[in-house]
């Protein structure tokens, strides 16, 4: 077993932070540990031949048994640094595949901003931005990381819903999309690729969420069981795909730029039209 292989094993310890760490009792570590799947994943990471970097995105897909297909990979041109605009219904394969997807297309070179769940897998920790999915203001040292993604020439992918998608009366809903996409579009002069990805979370991620509205609590409680939603999706295949380019120049004063957000939200729930999957939008 190399030490270099070693230093991208997930610690529990290390996620959670000597404070919170030292407070939580064993019996609570060892929940979140199976919660968090870390010895399955710990497992992928040593068994993988690429364990750090792009092609990790590949080796995870394949340890957990999740496929895709993409379509409309002919509207991209390849000379071109876009943001990508994708819907979130699930929190973790959509990371995954897009990661496998840009690989094939890009190399190296894109970002995709992530929860704190995805940041913490140690091999691709270079591709994600980190985000604070709970209520508040981001600190400065992630807005400077997000200035820092758009000014670079990586392709960049955000998901504007910022949560994952839940259910309202029983319909699954994606969150109402934020304007900073469009907002930076304009700033950075890039054009916008909608994309959609088919899927979505259990029922009991759904019941979570539903139960954390009516609690009123801070943080969603299906929060702590993303990586089992990603686990369970073994088997499955998803489809994701791309639409035209927006062209940046688009946004303009006609429209607020939440309208605008609004906009490129509901043409990317267009593209799941005749994907061959329920529709998750």
């Amino acid at each position: 077993m190399s030490k270099e292989r070693t230093d991208y094993l997930l610690d529990l310890n290390e996620i959670l932070g000597p404070k919170m760490s030292a407070k939580l009792p064993g019996f609570a570590k060892r929940f979140l540990r199976k919660r968090l799947h870390m010895d399955q994943i710990n497992d992928c990471i040593m068994k993988a031949k690429h364990y750090a970097g792009a092609g990790f995105f590949d080796e995870a897909l394949d340890y957990i048994g999740i496929k895709y297909r993409t379509r409309g990979e002919e509207n991209l041109d390849l000379s071109k640094n876009y943001i990508f605009a994708c819907n979130h219904p699930l929190g973790g394969p959509e990371a995954l595949i897009i990661g496998s997807v840009f690989r094939r297309i890009y190399g190296d070179g894109f970002k995709v901003p992530a929860n704190q769940i995805l940041y913490n897998m140690k091999p691709l920790q270079e591709f994600f931005v980190p985000v604070k999915v709970q209520a508040g203001r981001q600190s400065r040292d992630i807005a400077d990381r997000f200035s820092q993604m758009f000014e670079s020439d990586c392709q960049v992918l955000v998901f504007p819903a910022g949560l994952c998608a839940r259910t309202f009366k029983g319909v699954i809903t994606e969150m109402p999309w934020k304007k900073m996409f469009i907002t930076q579009a304009r700033k950075y002069q890039r054009d916008v690729v909608p994309v959609h990805i088919s899927g979505h979370n259990s029922k009991w991620y759904f019941f979570l969420s539903w139960l954390s509205r009516i609690l009123k609590l801070k943080m969603n409680l299906g929060m702590l069981f993303l990586v089992d939603e990603l686990f369970n999706k073994a088997g499955e295949e998803f489809v994701i795909t791309f639409g035209r380019p927006i062209p940046y120049t688009d946004f303009d004063a006609g429209k607020t730029d939440l309208q605008w957000a609004d906009i490129v939200k509901n043409r990317v729930k267009e593209l799941s039209l005749d994907n061959g999957c329920t529709p998750n939008m």
